[in-house]
């Protein structure tokens, strides 16, 4: 192969989650994950934010493979809506292919994801590079990292992962393989750069759940676990936990279930399923025999969690000895949302820790310390940080230049860097648009309507039925007003629009289009409650000749 390669940036950099990398070459593109993100509390409607589909179109014949790293909703979440249908295989390690197949059986019509398995030194040729798949710890099953070889050198694409030279359960992370890439040579090395501004190194598994069973021991009443439901390894610890303290095991979620049934499908078995409790049943169980895994962590709107903070879930309802236990990271931006189903929580009855009163998780991804060593085993002559928010893409690119001289290289959302004899270097940058799903829908804003919508949340709907007679001296209107999310305790603010409409209306306009007409209406009763309320609803007139 001659000519250069290139790397586009669709996701993951500037922002934590969207884990989206192109590899473009003159034989193909092989795309490198495919994940969704959480819309913000200002996206009024989306389930998920994807990345811009219009890539994938215009590129559709030159895909040849997508390969994911993970099986973590930000790297796996929008391979089914947007592949489902286009037949380009995908290569993903044991438990993210499960959970893909899962996936796709969601989205309407019949399954059509070709999922291939790849594991821990396997290899691929496609678009003229090969691939070679590594093993690397992190907080769900089957991560890898990959090394890419091509004209120029070696491309070490890390992934998601922490540093774990013993796990509970799997093996460990294959050190040797990076040092091996590092003695051979390494081009440039992309890496995970979500807690680069921690110090020190991955707390193991172990430990943690030796805390919170330090919180389980001595407790009398029932124990609520809310966890990330794809952590196995602390799933798999958390029920032996359970068993050795006598109480028995229940799940609340569906989350729990499917990355559970994904464990078992691939040879794991975080707990016995015949020994599972029914959350039909959890209260009539006696309190200190009892542990429920709950999902919902993150405070989602819907979550089991979220519904039994405030009374909704049909099987689970709080006690006065309740103890709730998060063992699991306030992601940025959740806060707010976790603190309210907390604060429900204690409301009730239940004494709740969470990360900030007890010493009871461990992060998925490698802290300073652990990046830093395995810069030192690969040693790249060019470094790009990915998988966070710009200040740790930052925080990173200098780490590996005091730490290796590495040149580093910052890439943001929609940009494309060249790997060539030259070197790495910035290529230019794709206007990029932000992509929905929203149940069975996929597409950008104006597909999803959703500034439509916005403005009808913030500003309400105003709709004007007015039967219409046209005389000889002007056009008589007779208007009858509803309102829809807009204020109006007293009748005051109808009063007030339809007198404009019946007193206002320009006679000039007898000869007028019906079409005219209503655009006069429209603005006529917009006005009034402009200036009553400083709003700008949206108006929906029908007219009726009389």
């Amino acid at each position: 192969m001659s000519g250069e390669i290139r790397l586009v940036f669709l996701g993951g950099v500037g922002e934590i989650g969207m884990n989206c990398l192109a590899v473009e070459t003159e034989r193909g593109t092989v795309i490198i994950d495919c994940g969704v993100m959480f819309p913000p509390g200002q996206h009024f409607g989306p389930d998920f934010i994807i990345p811009d589909i219009r890539y994938f179109e215009v590129n559709r014949d030159n895909i040849m493979a997508v390969l994911i790293t993970h099986g973590h909703e930000d790297h796996i979440g929008a391979v089914p809506a947007i592949f489902g249908d286009t037949g380009v295989p995908v290569y993903a390690p044991p438990f993210a292919a499960s959970l893909l197949k899962a996936k796709a059986l969601e989205y309407p019509g019949p399954p059509s994801l070709p999922v291939n398995q790849i594991r821990p030194g396997d290899e691929l040729e496609l678009a003229g590079l090969g691939f070679r798949f590594i093993r690397v710890t992190h907080s769900i099953p089957d991560a890898l990292a990959i090394a890419i070889t091509t004209p120029y050198g070696t491309i070490l694409h890390t992934g998601d992962f922490r540093v774990d030279e013993a796990p509970s359960i799997g093996e460990p992370m294959d050190l040797p393989a990076f040092a091996e890439l590092g003695d051979e040579g390494v081009l440039l090395m992309l890496s995970d750069s979500t807690n680069v501004e921690r110090s020190g190194t991955t707390r193991p598994e172990s430990e943690v759940v030796a805390d919170v069973a330090k919180l389980v021991a001595n407790h009398k009443g029932r124990v609520l676990m809310s966890l990330f439901s794809s952590n196995m390894e602390r799933v798999t610890l958390l029920a032996q936990m359970a068993n050795r303290l006598g109480r028995r095991l229940g799940l609340v979620g569906r989350s729990l279930y499917s990355y559970g049934r994904a464990a078992m499908e691939t040879g794991l078995r975080p707990f016995d399923p015949n020994d599972l409790v029914d959350p039909k049943f959890a209260d009539e169980v006696e309190g200190g025999r009892l542990m429920l895994m709950v999902a919902g962590s993150q405070g989602e709107s819907r979550s089991a969690l979220t519904r039994i903070s405030t009374g909704e879930h049909a099987d689970v309802h709080i006690r006065d000895d309740d103890l709730v236990i998060y063992s699991s990271k306030i992601i940025p931006g959740n806060e707010k949302g976790i603190q309210a189903v907390a604060n429900n929580l204690i409301r009730l009855g239940a004494t709740v820790f969470d990360e900030t009163n007890a010493d009871i998780h461990t992060s998925g991804h490698a802290p300073g310390e652990d990046l830093a060593r395995v810069l030192k085993l690969v040693r790249p002559k060019y470094f790009v940080p990915v998988h966070g928010e710009y200040r740790f893409l930052e925080s990173h690119a200098r780490l590996a230049e005091e730490t290796v001289g590495a040149e580093a290289v910052i890439a943001d959302l929609g940009d494309m860097l060249t790997v060539s004899a030259r070197g790495v270097e910035h290529a230019g940058s794709l206007d990029l648009e932000e992509c929905y799903i929203e149940g069975p829908l996929m597409g950008n804003a104006e597909d999803l309507k959703l500034r439509d919508r916005r403005r009808l949340l913030h500003n309400g709907l105003v709709i004007v039925r007015c039967t219409f007679k046209k005389r000889k001296r002007g056009v008589e209107l007779r208007p009858e007003i509803t309102l829809h999310g807009v204020p109006d305790p007293d009748g005051s603010l109808v009063d007030a629009m339809e007198r404009s409409i019946i007193n206002d209306f320009d006679n000039q306009l007898r000869g007028g289009s019906e079409k005219s007409i209503e655009e006069e209406v429209r603005i006529l009763a917009r006005r009034v409650v402009k200036k009553r309320q400083g709003r700008k609803p949206v108006v929906q007139v029908f007219l009726q000749s009389a």
